[in-house]
């Protein structure tokens, strides 16, 4: 009889029936660091690259399987989108990007001017946590315009949609330079996607009004949120 380490249930054979884990135990190493690394991240069945796959390919059918419990292969929306976020930064800070400078832009002196800058500046500076933030904004209109499912549940599809798009931002970022939160591309294909998950036959353009609306309402507060934190800083 073996002991699992994981969970402590006494089992036969190489794996425990309770938790899944190995009867046997690979010494740490850095070949076996980098190749348990590398069998999670890009096993084609399963994390990853499943998600990469499917909710390319399927994206309604991969959503509703895992709010209803098919989970089995899927790395969970919050890892995808964190993941995806990480990606994004690592990639595209490998390239220069050429901000507006604010004496370029003399001529728009002005409070306005100014607290815009300022909030920009917030963006650029925090992108990572105002972007993942961006999916709380989605969810709360997703749920107004979209009543079917619970506001967690919600949560969960925009990390998948908010993760599987930013992956799109990567693509575009390198021949145009637009950073994710300006980026137009990344904004249509927010509204395609939950175009694609919610779309009833009949009711095809009152979904993609209110997809293009849940959107761009989330967009109005994301970039409300600076501008208010700029000037509760005066």
């Amino acid at each position: 009889m073996i002991r699992c380490l994981n969970c402590g249930t006494e089992y036969e054979g190489n794996f425990c029936p309770h938790c899944g884990q190995k009867g046997t135990v690979d010494k740490i190493t850095l070949p076996f660091l980098i190749n348990d690394f590398l069998s999670r991240f890009m096993d084609i069945d399963k994390g990853m690259l499943f998600n990469l796959k499917h909710l390319t390919l399927h994206p309604k059918k991969t959503i509703f399987n895992y709010l209803l419990g098919k989970r089995k292969n899927v790395l969970n929306p919050v890892s995808y989108a964190l993941i995806a976020t990480s990606l994004y930064l690592l990639i595209t800070s490998q390239f220069e990007i050429h901000w507006i400078e604010k004496v370029e832009l003399e001529k728009f002196k002005g409070a306005a001017y100014n607290n815009s800058f300022e909030a920009g500046k917030i963006i650029g500076t925090y992108t990572k946590f105002f972007w993942l933030l961006n999916i709380l904004f989605l969810s709360i209109f997703s749920r107004l315009f979209f009543k079917k499912f619970s506001f967690l549940e919600h949560l969960a599809m925009n990390c998948f949609i908010h993760g599987h798009t930013t992956l799109l931002g990567i693509l575009t970022f390198i021949p145009f330079r637009l950073p994710v939160v300006y980026d137009p591309f990344v904004f249509l294909y927010l509204i395609i996607l939950n175009f694609m998950i919610f779309q009833k036959k009949g009711e095809r353009f009152e979904i993609f009004v209110a997809a293009f609306f849940s959107v761009f309402f989330s967009y109005i507060l994301f970039y409300m949120v600076p501008f208010i934190l700029v000037l509760i800083s005066k």
